[in-house]
């Protein structure tokens, strides 16, 4: 296997940190990536350099990243055009193999890159240490349908379209604040796609990330963020893609100084993590780009930026220049096993579920343990689809109350949800995937007919295991923060993984990979419990080594990741400034306020 390239091996890329030179090859990345992860896991107990940083946030960049001189294509209206596909059809579509189809239209398109645009202005006053901040005009949020740690939005989302694609040949960039299209070149760049991926197709999607939009607020920190959020952003491109009938593989093991260039992008300040095929794909031999392909042969566009002193965190670098991969061949799917959680049945061609290859113990259940069989994951009459969930998702800051109860038929539907996105395939772990990276456990305060336990998720036979006694009001001695009650959460749903097994096989590409894995669980989780009208809300800021203890998984090879928290809320008081409507089945343009907004 050959050497991954240093960052400073392109033109467009600024040189790494030093001592990034002394830990290069796959070895290396490992312990770089693994360092990381171990300063993240204990930053509650270790604070993070730098030491006494302080968020300037007169400072902060634009939350959308705005070209100075390019031509504006504009997009038709997000979410008109989605079928009435429930989330539970969406999550099952997903899971299946890539589909020779035609490359979806514009409208289809629109609605895949709208999951990251702006949907009205968000008003509710909550428990969130901005919630004042929101009334005033020069402060507003404004509400997006895919979660975002800390609502920084940091990814950005390109298509590179071909002769043949819904939009004349070239690249493009999505404008977030104005729902349209920026037009950066007007050649087709897809074989240099192909070449740098492996897939071949005439129509891509490509999700970056800029560091600095997270790195601002969360510095050391925002690798471990940022990664997660671009799996936040994969999952809904997954989910509206599914509802329309179109499973995908992400590429995710890719020349990224190849796949920057066609993007005119530098690597650095801002690095694709994720590459879409769409419309029919074949494979291809996977080759380094002449060096006037990754050149460009055009000046960079002018990008504003507003803050007046842009900053990188050493450890950010490092650990992002670790997991480049280059030109280095793409391990073979028997390689993800490394990671595999939990095996599910998977769907012979007879139509009949094969066994799960992995035991209870196997699974971290005590054979003895009390087992609970969750009812059928069903999608209930008044379910919002997929188009009107995304309109409909909300974070629930402080609202959350625990009475009445959680029902257990609700929880199951969460849990199943996230269990089967798990299994969507990428080229590294392609579908049908018999396996997940990542697994579940719930810490249940408030669910009809769970005790206050602690209880692994079994996704092979939808059933939970128990575990030691929850004492809730310790939990929150865990969170570092003030936005929520953890009393008032009916259940907590950690999503875990097998962090070192994946580094181990992957270097510190298993890190990045395992991260965008556990963002598309985060918002997968979002989208089921908004369309059952239950309150959800995704956080980091847990003791992970407290949680890890608490699940007696300390030293398993198995860790937290991160935590969602489940119930219903108190009512909700805020204006409507939803720019866009749907009435949960479908049909764009009518009014509603569903349960959940």
């Amino acid at each position: 296997m050959s050497t991954p390239p240093r960052l400073h091996d392109h033109p467009h890329l600024p040189a790494p940190p030093p001592e990034a030179d002394d830990h290069w090859g796959p070895q290396g990345s490992a312990e770089i990536a693994l360092d990381y992860a171990r300063r993240m896991f204990e930053r509650q107990h270790v604070a993070l350099p730098p030491l006494g940083f302080e968020v300037d946030w007169d400072d902060q960049p634009s939350r959308h990243k705005l070209y100075e001189d390019t031509v504006k294509v504009p997009l038709p209206e997000p979410f008109r055009a989605m079928p009435p596909a429930g989330v539970g059809e969406a999550v099952r579509t997903a899971r299946g193999p890539a589909r020779a189809m035609e490359p979806p239209g514009l409208g289809v398109l629109a609605s895949m890159l709208g999951t990251y645009g702006v949907t009205g202005r968000r008003t509710e006053p909550n428990w969130n240490d901005d919630s004042r901040a929101k009334a005033r005009s020069d402060r507003a949020v404004w509400a997006r349908p895919t979660a975002s740690g800390g609502g920084m939005y940091p990814a950005e989302s390109y298509l590179v379209v071909g002769r043949s694609g819904p939009l004349p040949a070239g690249v493009y960039h999505y404008d977030t604040g104005h729902h349209s299209l920026d037009r950066l070149s007007a050649r087709d760049r897809c074989d240099e796609i192909a070449a740098a991926t492996g897939a071949r197709a005439g129509l891509y999607a490509v999700a970056t990330l800029r560091f600095w939009k997270n790195a601002f607020k969360y510095n050391s920190f925002a690798y471990h963020v940022v990664t997660q959020d671009l799996g936040a952003l994969l999952a809904s491109w997954r989910l509206v893609l599914a509802a329309h009938g179109t499973p995908v593989e992400p590429v995710l093991w890719f020349d990224e100084a190849a796949v920057g260039a066609v993007l005119e992008v530098d690597g650095h300040a801002e690095a694709p993590f994720a590459v879409v095929p769409l419309g029919p794909v074949t494979e291809t031999p996977r080759t380094a780009p002449v060096p006037e392909a990754r050149i460009g042969g055009s000046a960079p566009r002018r990008v504003w930026e507003r803050s007046r002193r842009v900053r990188a965190f050493e450890l950010v670098s490092r650990v992002h220049a670790a997991a480049l991969v280059g030109d280095r061949p793409r391990p073979g799917p028997e390689v993800a096993r490394a990671g595999a959680l939990e095996d599910a049945p998977v769907e012979t061609p007879a139509g009949s579920p094969a066994e799960s290859s992995l035991s209870g113990t196997q699974l971290g259940a005590d054979p003895g343990a009390a087992v609970v069989p969750l009812p059928d994951p069903l999608p209930g009459p008044a379910d919002l689809d997929v188009g009107a969930g995304l309109l409909a998702r909300r974070t629930s800051f402080g609202l959350f109350s625990a009475r009445p109860p959680l029902d257990v038929r609700d929880l199951g539907w969460v849990l199943s949800s996230v269990a089967q996105v798990g299994r969507a395939g990428t080229d590294v772990a392609p579908a049908p995937r018999a396996h997940a990276w990542t697994g579940q456990w719930v810490l249940a305060n408030s669910v009809a007919g769970l005790e206050r336990r602690v209880h692994r998720y079994d996704a092979a036979e939808h059933r939970l295991v128990a575990g030691p006694a929850l004492d809730v009001s310790g939990l929150q001695r865990l969170y570092a923060l003030t936005n929520y009650s953890l009393q008032e959460a009916a259940a907590v749903i950690v999503v875990t993984g097998r962090l070192e097994a994946l580094v181990a096989a992957y270097g510190a590409r298993g890190y990045r990979m395992l991260s965008i894995e556990v963002g598309q669980a985060a918002q997968t989780a979002y989208l089921a419990a908004t369309a059952r009208g239950l309150g959800v809300g995704a956080v980091l800021g847990l003791d992970n080594i407290g949680i890890d203890a608490l699940l007696g998984i300390e030293g398993t090879g198995e860790r937290s990741m991160i935590f969602m928290l489940l119930g219903h809320e108190r009512p909700r008081h805020h204006y409507d400034h939803s720019l866009y409507r749907s009435d949960g089945r479908g049909d764009a343009g009518a009014t509603q306020e569903g349960a959940a907004r």
